[in-house]
């Protein structure tokens, strides 16, 4: 019975780490825009929506794999 969770708990962790990640760029990038100016600026505020977005994507992921555990876990 373990094995039929573990796959969704595995991805739901994946999609955390991933999450994590995203955040530290996001940190890095928006330090970096304090002080950007010109062709910089507009790639790094372009880089800060990329991070977004994939952000978006991951926590959208991760909402799957818990409504998924949670109809595991009520059956």
């Amino acid at each position: 019975m373990a094995s039929d969770h573990s796959h969704p708990i595995q991805e739901y962790a994946r999609v955390v780490r991933e999450k994590n990640l995203l955040k530290l760029r996001l940190l890095s990038v928006d330090r970096q825009l304090a002080t950007a100016g010109g062709a910089w600026k507009s790639y790094l505020e372009e880089t800060r929506l990329s991070i977004i977005e994939a952000m978006l994507a991951l926590e959208e992921e991760g909402d799957s794999y818990l409504l998924l555990m949670r109809k595991d876990g009520s059956a």
